[in-house]
């Protein structure tokens, strides 16, 4: 690893490395580009950021626009004055295929779950890594029309993300509706069907299928009430364990046809409980925390703030003290910093479609490095990774070199053939410098000659590196091409 440094040395001082600095870091030898995408490596730093995450002074905001349908995704430092500065704009690297835009499942730990119907997807903005999920088992042709209802959650014993589904089938007759638990596990890479729906207490109905759920501990949090008694709880599933548990609420926190979600703030468990009655003349919204996880007792209500305004909704806190909210523009929302003290409300510019907006603390971490994008079949198992070890990236590219040396005298300009052509397929992340409009002249120019050739050695060449292509369409292929 080093001649002046120990491995464990070596080890203790990337683990404080930025992320982005890490991704260069792969550049410097096979070793190092070998320990930073190697699991261990990257679950050791995964702990490391997860005890430096309470200390973040950065926000992630999503926020979603019409006119065209566009995701934004963007970080802001947040610091306990009262200034709210954008530090950078985030490429979101996917698009919906049949609404708008993507339903959030959840944010936690520095990772993004999204889904359109049966469509699954984890992102990780800070390594700019995407996978799209093996469809999960539960679903209509297999057991018939079901409502589900999701969540993502992070296991702190097992360093594990996971997608959680909760399978209700679409049967009146069936009451109390009991649901198929279905549970997606990263480091497995698969979903599995549990028998947590024993666990499940009866007749209990959600409040809000909108928002996503909060997860704590190593368990998700829904809020829900009692379907018979209409007597509001927090309905939690164990990550670990896979059982259900019910949290008591304060009494006459909120009622049953409130608007409620759970949330995190602070690292606590909290409650925003907004008032959904329309007729009402004092709307508000009351924010909720619990001091110490799992006593009743230590419920505490944080603020109360005023609907009857312009707020629409609470989001979360700042580390001021101020509360982010929604306040109405028209045709939009605005995401805004309300001063509970002095009661102003401070416009941030960030505008968006209701339901799509979230914020929530950033926080980097190397999960997904590891693994290719994109590569999950129909049915639900992952494709055989034809190109995961860096030493068959490494023979693969090779042989395209030494076949295109056959019919391309100058190794100038086969490397701009090469890297036109790994462009076009997309199968580089984005490159350090973008590909020049020249190199794809001379790549239309060399392809034009090769067909024109009739050559059989040049279609031997063609034939060989399509099938190549195909194989290593959407992989990284472990160059330093794609670090910016």
């Amino acid at each position: 690893m080093s001649d002046y440094l120990p491995e464990e040395v070596v080890l203790e001082i990337l683990h404080r490395v930025p992320v982005k600095s890490l991704i260069r870091f792969r550049c410097v030898s096979k070793s190092w580009n070998s320990l930073i995408t190697n699991p261990n490596f990257i679950n050791s730093h995964l702990t490391q950021s997860l005890s430096l995450s309470p200390n973040s002074n950065k926000l992630i905001v999503r926020h979603c626009t019409s006119r065209p349908n566009t995701e934004h995704y963007k970080l802001f430092h947040d610091n306990n004055d009262s200034s709210f500065e954008q530090i950078q704009q985030l490429e979101f690297p996917l698009t919906t295929r049949r609404i708008h835009h993507f339903m959030l499942v959840g944010y936690v730990n520095g990772l993004f779950s999204f889904h359109e119907q049966d469509r699954f997807i984890l992102w990780n903005p800070s390594v700019r890594k995407f996978i799209t999920l093996p469809k999960p088992r539960i679903n209509a042709k297999t057991h018939g029309h079901v409502s589900t209802h999701l969540a993502l959650g992070f296991d702190p014993k097992t360093n594990d993300y996971k997608v959680v589904s909760l399978a209700f089938p679409c049967n009146n007759h069936r009451l109390p509706e009991i649901p198929m638990v279905e549970v997606y596990s990263l480091s497995e890479g698969s979903w599995r069907i549990t028998n947590a729906g024993d666990s499940f207490p009866p007749w209990t109905s959600f409040n809000n299928y909108l928002v996503p759920e909060a997860s704590l501990n190593g368990a998700v949090h829904f809020a829900a009430h009692d379907g018979k008694t209409f007597s509001p709880l927090v309905l939690s599933f164990d990550l670990g364990d896979e059982v259900f548990g019910v949290i008591s609420v304060p009494k006459a926190a909120f009622s049953a046809s409130d608007d409620v979600h759970t949330s995190v703030i602070g690292g606590l468990l909290s409650l925003l409980c907004h008032d959904a009655r329309k007729d009402t003349v004092n709307k508000r919204c009351s924010i909720w925390v619990m001091k110490e996880y799992g006593v009743v007792d230590s419920w505490t209500k944080l603020f109360t703030v005023d609907l009857n305004g312009e707020i629409l909704r609470v989001l979360g806190m700042r580390k001021n003290g101020h509360i982010l909210v929604h306040t109405n523009v028209p045709g939009d929302w605005e995401l805004s910093s309300y001063d509970p003290e002095s009661q102003q409300v401070k416009k941030l510019g960030i505008c968006g479609r209701q339901n799509y907006f979230c914020v929530d603390n950033y926080m980097e971490n190397l999960v997904l490095l590891d693994k290719p994008n994109d590569v999950v079949s129909r049915r639900g198992r992952k494709r055989k990774c034809r190109l995961t070890a860096n030493e068959e990236r490494v023979r693969m590219l090779q042989e395209v070199r030494c076949m295109l040396q056959k019919t391309i005298q100058h190794e100038e300009r086969f490397r701009h053939l090469q890297a036109s052509i790994l462009h076009q397929e997309t199968i580089l992340l984005p490159v350090q410098e973008a590909v020049q409009h020249q190199q794809e002249t001379i790549l239309q120019q060399h392809v034009e000659e090769m067909l024109k050739s009739g050559l059989e050695e040049t279609d031997t060449v063609k034939s060989r590196l399509l099938v190549l292509i195909q194989q290593l369409s959407g992989q990284h292929l472990g160059l330093c091409y794609n670090v910016n």
